[in-house]
């Protein structure tokens, strides 16, 4: 990544133990290309037309946040706040180091608030939100934050949307009625995000959620 941020590599779940109850349930750490998340994000921004909502009302919030790429990126972009939960305290305090840095050289819309939390503990802002996973835990884990999201709208007067990079759980979003498929899609890299990815890979899927209005609500 340029000016000098650390977001790259990848981390086994096992390299990332942190004595946290939900440890063995972490999936690892890997960055998303920026031509994918960029892509992604055009995507939904397209998807709000249907709402009517706009972009600066929503907070942003990377869910597992890892060395903070994604919210870095979203920082570009003019969301009303960009946080970043990460329960890996050395991850953790990567991700501020870097949005520290982000934001003293990059051209930023959205002010970075980087928290070291369980995302199970963590006291969501008020809606709209855009909440950003990258396959960041165990199945068991994104359907219990299915429930609290759901929870959370119920205190809330504005959408909630979900974009899920590597979709493993997505059943899981959609069982408990909480969340509709938006879409999901392959979203392929720029030639200059295929050269540099560790894996050889050239996309990745990428999936669009938003949460289903309960009875009496109207949609912002």
């Amino acid at each position: 990544m340029k000016y000098g941020t650390d977001t790259a590599g990848y981390l086994f779940p096992d390299d990332l133990r942190s004595g946290q109850k939900h440890d063995s349930m972490n999936n690892g750490y890997s960055a998303v290309a920026p031509s994918v998340f960029r892509e992604a994000c055009r995507r939904w921004r397209e998807s709000l037309a249907t709402t009517g909502a706009r972009i600066e009302a929503y907070t942003f919030v990377d869910i597992g946040a890892g060395k903070g790429r994604a919210m870095l990126l979203a920082a570009e972009m003019p969301f009303r706040k960009v946080i970043g939960v990460e329960l890996n305290e050395e991850l953790a305090h990567i991700a501020q180091r870097n949005a520290a840095r982000w934001s003293r050289i990059a051209h930023l819309n959205s002010k970075i608030r980087v928290l070291r939390r369980d995302a199970m503990e963590f006291t969501w802002p008020r809606t709209p939100l855009l909440v950003y996973l990258n396959n960041p835990f165990d199945c068991a884990l994104v359907e219990e934050l299915a429930t609290r999201l759901a929870a959370s709208a119920e205190k809330g007067h504005g959408p909630i949307d979900l974009l899920y990079v590597n979709p493993g759980c997505a059943d899981s979003l959609i069982r408990g009625g909480f969340f509709k498929l938006v879409w999901n899609d392959q979203i392929y890299m720029d030639a200059a995000d295929q050269q540099a990815d560790p894996y050889d890979a050239v996309a990745d899927r990428v999936a669009a959620f938003r949460l289903r209005p309960t009875p009496g609500h109207v949609e912002a």
